[in-house]
């Protein structure tokens, strides 16, 4: 927040830059560089989206500035695993074309009530009113050894009251909670048809869960929103986090 205030002589507060705001502005020398107040690991922070030709005095001016405030660079494999520990979906590994808002705990990113026609509204307000058939869901293994035992990676079965009904889409290593976190979608499958039933809030969370990891079974506590109150003293507040770049 501090850098880029420095870099673009602008406020970066939350009040002239709230969540999700993106302009255009000047960045050291260079012009037109697309800031949003969003990042993919659940910190506060900005996303930088920069012509190419100007990528590189960008990144050599926010390291310069950022020295005083202990900026470093991470690996794009550490954002990834950061996000996990904050309930964020990943494009193209847990959500798909044809994951809806509704089933992934976004419906809030979806204005349903302006009205205004867009394809598929028909089909979220049907999923609204009546409920979805499965459910973005974070699982805390609790009786998981991190030195001992084989890590998570993704595509492993999830089992509620030892029944199959899903499988996870993502898992890191969470430094916060120090335990392994999953995410993935929980069913509910009619045991003698197998007929996908709604799933609601209630069902997923009176459950008791397992994640089976290369044959093995273990306890994982399922949670439908993130462990919000954890992080808020996780980062000090003259630090901040530079996600990284995206050239156009």
């Amino acid at each position: 927040m501090d850098v880029l205030s420095e870099l673009s002589y602008a406020p970066m507060t939350p009040e002239h830059f709230p969540s999700l705001f993106c302009k255009e502005m000047s960045v050291g020398y260079a012009n037109g560089i697309r800031v949003m107040s969003m990042t993919h690991t659940g910190e506060p922070g900005f996303m930088l989206y920069i012509p190419i030709e100007y990528a590189l005095h960008v990144y050599n001016e926010v390291m310069s500035v950022g020295q005083k405030y202990g900026i470093r660079n991470s690996g794009y494999y550490a954002l990834r695993s950061l996000r996990i520990e904050k309930f964020f979906a990943f494009w193209g590994q847990d959500l798909d074309a044809f994951t809806t808002p509704m089933e992934c705990g976004r419906e809030f990113r979806v204005k349903l009530d302006k009205g205004i026609d867009f394809i598929g509204r028909d089909a979220l307000m049907a999923q609204k009113q009546e409920g979805v058939y499965k459910r973005f869901t974070m699982f805390i293994l609790e009786d998981h050894n991190t030195d001992q035992d084989l890590w998570p990676w993704w595509g492993d079965p999830i089992y509620r009251n030892g029944c199959y009904v899903g499988k996870t889409t993502s898992s890191a290593y969470s430094y916060t909670l120090e335990r392994h976190v999953c995410l993935g979608f929980v069913q509910n499958l009619d045991p003698e048809t197998g007929k996908e039933q709604l799933v609601t809030p209630d069902f997923v969370n009176r459950g008791e869960y397992e994640i089976d990891i290369a044959g093995q079974h273990f306890q994982a506590k399922a949670k439908l929103y993130p462990f919000s109150s954890l992080f808020t003293t996780r980062r000090r507040k003259d630090e901040m986090e530079f996600s990284g770049f995206q050239g156009k």
